[in-house]
């Protein structure tokens, strides 16, 4: 029998061709949606970022008020405070130069503004250390500590403010101010930061919080630099094919040595936090119900070993059997793992849920006792109602002088009146 599905072959043109104009719409539809041409100004997102990158005058004034404001925000420990600092923050400025500069190979402005750039840190250091030097509180609150760490969340954070910036600076209508806090965000808590390491002397959280800043600004700068490219900025133009080798070797030089850093912290941040999560897996999986035994866990990772330190309540350790523990944590990938059970206190959490059960218990007859309450007073209201009733059956109930009156007015002649109860029968019962 012939098929009766195909289509004759007049109609295998016009499905072609609707076809194809369904997927140049598609095409057509995201093309317009990702196009940056439209409003982009090459020349004057150039010559801004030139005139901008500079700090000294009001950008140095305004980079060292907004230091001190994150660092009270810092210091009461106040994410609005932190997010108030980076409205007024200058600090975009030379980082997207630099990303600029090695994007349109200009020597001369990546010197200038590598030059700002480390004013900017000089400056913002300065002001920090100065702060928590002289500050009342001066403790490691949990915004501090939030930044004494490298992770890939900052990164993430860093590298779309930097595209943020660098698109909305391109525009023809300006606006840096939302972009600006992007990068900010990125770049001020984490200097301020290092600042409180220097003021306190803590030399892990200075280095830990300097290099979260360093990968957050080479993150921003890397940024601009695709982003320009992506969108054909101007090249400079050389004088001659020895002028271009020898600054295109400096300017990629200089970013190779900003850039690769980056990358190696950025590669031990993720091993590092590829390793908690497999250690959280293990302690979630192995301990089980005895997970409430399990006060924190600490990871302390060295080239040798990756020491792992759980704390455990009193004499739930004797629950734990650490050779077992060493044994099956080797299937979670953690290089050379080394296990140390902590206890944390003196408190016996068989004795503790043996305590709650009976809190329990006693809750619940206390409820009960309650309940019980709540009847008695409730018959003893109605015993109340019951015997005033009877009270007022066996008490005077009539308006005996009331009554003389008004029968010595009827019958004048009335000399004596006696009232009682009366019982009455009819015999019939």
């Amino acid at each position: 029998m012939p098929e009766t599905n195909n289509l004759p072959p007049d109609k295998e043109p016009d499905v072609k061709q609707g076809l194809l104009i369904f997927w140049n719409s598609i095409w057509k539809f995201f093309d317009n949606l990702t196009d940056l041409s439209n409003g982009l100004d090459r020349e004057g997102t150039i010559l801004s970022i030139k005139n901008n990158k500079r700090m000294q005058g009001a950008n140095a004034w305004l980079l060292m008020c907004s230091i001190v404001i994150a660092s009270i925000g810092l210091d009461l420990n106040s994410p609005a405070v932190i997010i108030g600092a980076m409205l007024i923050s200058p600090l975009m400025s030379p980082i997207l130069g630099v990303g600029l500069a090695v994007g349109i190979n200009d020597k001369a402005t990546l010197y200038i503004s590598l030059r700002h750039f480390g004013i900017a840190i000089a400056i913002a250091l300065f002001t920090s250390t100065l702060y928590f030097l002289i500050t009342p509180f001066g403790e490691a609150t949990e915004e501090i500590l939030a930044r004494t760490s490298p992770n890939t969340l900052d990164a993430l954070v860093a590298f779309f403010g930097g595209i943020a910036g660098i698109i909305s600076g391109s525009r023809i209508d300006k606006s840096n101010a939302i972009p600006g806090v992007a990068i900010a965000t990125a770049l001020m808590p984490p200097l301020c930061v290092t600042g409180f390491g220097i003021a306190t002397g803590n030399g892990t959280v200075m280095i830990n919080s300097f290099y979260l800043f360093f990968l957050n600004a080479t993150l921003v700068a890397f940024a601009t630099f695709i982003i320009v490219r992506f969108l054909r900025f101007p090249m400079r133009e050389f004088a001659n094919n020895s002028d271009r080798r020898r600054t295109n070797f400096i300017i990629y030089g200089i970013s190779l040595l900003i850039i690769l850093p980056s990358f190696y912290i950025l590669s031990q941040v993720l091993r590092k936090v590829r390793i908690e999560q497999n250690v959280r897996n293990f302690l979630t999986e192995y301990c089980g119900d005895n997970l409430s035994y399990v006060d924190s866990w600490e990871v302390v990772h060295s080239d040798s070993t990756t020491k792992i330190g759980v704390k455990i309540y009193g004499t739930g350790e004797k629950r734990f059997h650490l050779d077992e523990m060493e044994e099956l944590i080797k299937e979670y990938r953690i290089p050379n793992p080394l296990i140390q059970l902590i206890p944390t206190s003196e408190v016996d959490l068989d004795k503790y849920e043996k305590l709650q059960a009976e809190l329990t218990n006693v809750q619940s007859l206390a409820e009960q006792l309650n309940a019980a309450q709540e009847v008695r007073n409730e018959k003893d209201e109605q015993i109340e109602i019951l015997q005033s009733r009877l009270d007022s059956i066996h008490g005077d109930t009539l308006p005996f002088s009331g009554l003389c009156r008004e029968l010595k007015i009827i019958f004048p002649d009335l000399e004596k009146i006696a009232v009682a109860n009366a019982q009455e029968s009819n015999f019939e019962r």
